[in-house]
């Protein structure tokens, strides 16, 4: 039989798996990924060694499928194999060493015995400042922070909690939602997410499925992550029924996304490892304007209110009273007082404190002059220029 026939072979046993694979059923799906793989390596000895190009495509296909397959040993001794010939191209050799990675990776996490729910989730972002594999560790902490605040909040709506408005999570919800940071291949600059498997099963009394729900983490972040900047007026109300969880999602996704300038990074992509779900949600310099007109429509102001102009003012955020429904900005070295502040949330305008800001104000002529302004946005000036 010639390479096509085999080849063709092994592409058919792949399609089979991957439809038992979106059914669930595991374990057949690993049994038809290996018949995939063999399929391959008998593919690769009715090739011809003048053939480099079609030798490396069909040698990461083999070692791809047996990783797929789970059956490591495998993968590792054909990888190497060809590794250590001198007929393959350079992609095949980089897609090979990362795989030889990634199983390294999965043999140290299995001899751990630490465990994982399903789902990984692979954030990477580029342009501006961002280089091949590097980026300024300010610009990574800050968005590893927003992301983990994103699935915390997550878990909490999963739970039915009440919003959180002030505070960081209680004990319980970090017990249920431990995010890890992993190493990804190298890109424009990459990091993966999974959420660590509880160790100690949550029990919620009247919510008989909790521990379902928590399963249920990373994918429902992705969902919301889709929702909230591909429709964030129609998919999110599905996806978030609660009109003050969608308004919180939709603020903290505004601050993950990239400054409208692009002057830092102009995209992030976040998507799921997952090859059933490999769909990635763009975050772009345009994300920001598209949450703010969809917040705007929120927020809209009331008909009733009296004689009034909304204006913007930069300056310093000084000081928070949030329980006290005011926030204090040092503008043009003169403090202000900005009212109806209540609605903020710590995750959002915390790590804003001392720092540029831009903020939308209703100012009212009906009030005193000190007490004139009432937010309605805020944004890091960074973000906005």
């Amino acid at each position: 039989m010639s390479w096509l026939m085999h080849h063709t072979r092994s592409e058919e046993y792949a399609s089979q798996a991957e439809e038992f694979l979106k059914q669930q059923e595991i374990s057949r799906a690993n049994e038809l990924y290996c018949l995939a793989a063999e399929a391959e390596v008998i593919a690769l000895e009715n090739l011809d060694c003048s053939k480099t190009r079609t030798i490396g495509i069909t040698a990461v296909s083999a070692v791809s499928l047996f990783y797929k397959s789970h059956i490591f040993t495998r993968a590792k001794q054909i990888a190497h194999k060809w590794l250590s010939t001198d007929f393959l191209p350079e992609f095949a050799i980089e897609e090979l060493e990362q795989i030889l990675q990634d199983i390294r990776y999965k043999e140290t996490l299995a001899k751990s015995g630490i465990q994982f729910i399903d789902g990984e989730v692979l954030v990477s972002v580029s342009g501006g400042e961002i280089l091949y594999g590097a980026a300024p560790l300010d610009l990574v902490l800050d968005r590893v922070e927003k992301i983990r605040n994103i699935f915390y909040r997550t878990t909490e709506f999963l739970l039915d909690m009440e919003l959180r408005k002030r505070g960081k999570p209680n004990s319980s919800v970090k017990s249920q939602c431990d995010p890890w940071l992993l190493q990804a291949a190298p890109g424009s600059y990459q990091f993966a997410v999974r959420v660590r498997k509880p160790q100690d099963q949550l029990s919620i009394p009247g919510l008989p499925d909790a521990a379902l729900r928590v399963e249920q983490i990373t994918k429902k972040f992705l969902e919301i992550i889709r929702a909230t900047t591909q429709d964030p007026e129609g998919a999110l109300t599905e996806v978030v029924p609660q009109e003050e969880y969608r308004e919180t999602f939709l603020k903290l996704t505004r601050e993950l996304a990239p400054p409208s300038t692009g002057n830092s990074f102009s995209k992030m992509e976040i998507k799921s490892t997952n090859d059933i779900e490999s769909r990635p949600v763009i975050l772009s310099t345009d994300t920001r304007e598209v949450i703010k007109h969809a917040l705007k429509k929120t927020e809209s102001l009331p008909q009733e209110l009296p004689d009034h102009k909304i204006i913007e003012l930069r300056g310093t955020l000084r000081g928070l009273q949030l329980d006290n429904d005011w926030i204090e900005v040092s503008v043009n070295g003169k403090s202000e007082m900005i009212y109806d502040a209540k609605e903020e949330i710590d995750d959002v305008i915390g790590p804003m404190v001392n720092r540029r800001v831009v903020i939308e104000v209703v100012e009212r002529f009906d009030k005193p002059v000190d007490k004139r302004y009432y937010l309605r946005d805020i944004q890091l000036e960074e973000n906005l220029q």
